[in-house]
């Protein structure tokens, strides 16, 4: 009888103790992608609620309604013996559960969230330092702070009963933080990765996955299965097999965004961008950023070997779960013709159209900020033409110190000048030189191409040479324009002696020499011929002044006597 007294006053006991003060339970539904619902329910019996708040449920509802947090909603049900208020907290990824789950604690949050499902990492793990109860501290320091509650029921008002967690159809279940780690490894030795840029311009990257033979024997179906979208090679090693998986992009974004799809990643991402080089307009500087994530081939140290080189050089080698990389790297466009045609007419008014011809091996968008680097006072007309083969030209136009200005900021090395003076025998005489120095190219291949020279200024007789003699292959001298030519002539303008020079290499000088010598004694001779006349009159008058006295006193009396005459037979009439 004793015995079944004891027992019937334990139960009542357990009974009172399990009403104490409010039930939390939580419920947390996840997705592998972190997005998902954490659900708090808050439910006390009346005679809970008059044992530890004082006031009224109306009093509870308006405080609710007023401190409720942004990043939470809630509902409230009653059935009559208990009152049950649900909190929902709603997040899209880990970052933002973190953010709203800080808003909520009073102090730092720590969170561990990695999901598996590779054939060399799978499971899960995940862990919290806090509770539900913590996360519904803002409700009980609400009530304290209104005076509902005192201060030692406070501690006694929350009971935490279960967190229930349901993660892709399995439920996890704790009544305490969440610690959950059910991750299993399967090993894999290292992971290269190689990118070279191709001579077309593209990247080409081979991914190797170093796979030791027992992981082969344990999963080497799920390995082929999980690479299934990807074309694969195999190799032998002394301890197992390498993985190969190549692919190329025309671009190092694009290229990322495949790297992403092979390491089945949803963090990974690749940028870029090109400047030109200062002393080549044709030699681009990339500046590579790459962001890497190798969580699902980790070892139980949390890490992979990892080895990633770029054109032959190596930007890292490390143990890595994830990593953000940046580098930089050069291409050349290289040259294969050219043709520079120059008008003359005077040192102020010099005109000249440059054509470089390629074949393309950078991307559309690299030539395009190439294009943008041709550029100044006395250029204009900046085209590219072509697909395959590209034809970048531009126009120059202005005196000898602006266009050299101009052209020496794109090729250093370049200089264009022109000396002017004058003699008594040979008039006005022109010195002008053109020096072209354009870029080597890196592949070894010699440039060639044409400089052609026109003078359009009728005064002067001129003389063209090109410097060093070997690179020229061939000479055209003729007065009839080229096409090229033609577009710098204005109508009212003829050519008066135009050179077309066949020329091998990248570095040459044009030696132009005009002189005004015909123009000159031409000039002489139209003045001086007439005043040469007038001085020998002037002088045959001065030595025959006597002689020509006496004519003009033998005229004069003569005409005198004549006019006498006749007056007299006038007056005899």
């Amino acid at each position: 009888m004793k015995k079944k007294v004891f027992l019937l006053t334990m139960l009542l006991s357990l009974l009172l103790l399990s009403g104490c003060g409010v039930n939390l339970s939580s419920k947390i539904k996840l997705n592998k992608d972190f997005s998902g619902t954490r659900t708090m329910s808050c439910t006390f019996s009346s005679r809970d609620f008059n044992a530890y708040f004082k006031g009224s449920k109306e009093d509870l509802n308006k405080l609710i309604k007023e401190s409720c947090p942004d990043s939470l909603t809630y509902t409230s049900s009653s059935d009559g013996e208990n009152d049950t208020y649900t909190f929902y907290l709603r997040f899209s990824s880990l970052d933002d559960y973190k953010k709203k789950v800080s808003d909520l604690l009073n102090f730092s949050p720590d969170i561990t969230y990695e999901y598996g499902d590779s054939p060399f990492v799978n499971g899960l793990i995940y862990k919290e330092n806090f509770t539900s109860k913590d996360l519904m501290t803002w409700l009980y320091t609400a009530l304290y702070e209104k005076k509902y509650i005192d201060k030692d029921s406070s501690s006694d008002l929350w009971d935490l009963k279960t967190t229930q967690i349901s993660f892709l159809g399995k439920t996890y279940e704790t009544k305490d933080k969440i610690n959950i780690n059910e991750m299993t490894y399967v090993p894999l030795s290292s992971i290269d990765i190689d990118t070279i840029t191709e001579k077309s311009g593209k990247l080409t990257r081979k991914i190797k996955f170093n796979i030791p033979q027992k992981t082969l024997d344990q999963n080497s179906g799920k390995i082929r299965s999980y690479f299934d979208r990807n074309d694969i090679t195999w190799e032998n090693t002394s301890d197992g097999k390498t993985l190969c998986i190549s692919f190329n992009a025309n671009n190092f974004s694009d290229l990322a965004q495949k790297t992403r799809s092979v390491l089945h990643s949803k963090s990974s991402f690749g940028t870029y961008n090109s400047t030109c080089s200062e002393d080549n307009p044709f030699k681009l500087k990339i500046n590579y950023k790459e962001s890497l994530d190798v969580s699902n081939f980790l070892s139980k140290k949390g890490s992979v070997p990892v080895t990633y080189t770029f054109n032959g050089k190596q930007i890292f080698n490390d143990s890595i779960k994830d990593k953000e990389i940046s580098f930089t790297s050069f291409i050349t466009q290289p040259i294969s013709k050219y043709e520079i045609a120059v008008v003359w007419n005077t040192s102020k008014d010099i005109r000249r159209k440059v054509s470089f011809s390629f074949r393309k091996m950078i991307t559309t968008h690299q030539l395009s900020i190439l294009k943008k680097q041709f550029q100044g006072p006395t250029i204009s007309d900046v085209t590219l033409s072509g697909t395959k083969t590209i034809t970048l030209s531009f126009v120059q136009t202005g005196s000898i110190s602006e266009c050299n200005k101009d052209f020496s900021a794109l090729f250093k090395n370049s200089a264009m000048t022109a000396k002017e003076h004058f003699s008594l025998t040979a008039g006005r005489k022109i010195n002008f030189s053109d020096k072209i120095a354009l870029p080597f190219n890196e592949n070894g291949k010699k440039l060639s191409g044409h400089y052609i020279f026109a003078s359009i200024n009728p005064k002067e007789s001129i003389s063209v040479s090109i410097t060093p003699a070997h690179n020229v292959k061939n000479k055209t001298k003729q007065n009839t324009s080229t096409k090229t030519i033609s577009e710098l002539v204005h109508s009212d303008e003829n050519i008066h002696d135009l050179c077309d020079f066949e020329l091998t290499g990248n570095s040459f000088q044009a030696n132009y020499e005009g002189n005004t010598a015909a123009s000159f004694w031409m000039n002489v001779l139209k003045w001086g011929i007439p005043i040469v006349v007038l001085i020998l009159i002037l002088l045959f008058l001065f030595r025959k002044k006597a002689t020509i006295h006496d004519m003009f006193h033998t005229i004069k009396q003569s005409l005198s006597e004549k006019i006498n005459t006749f007056i007299d037979k006038i007056n005899k009439l």
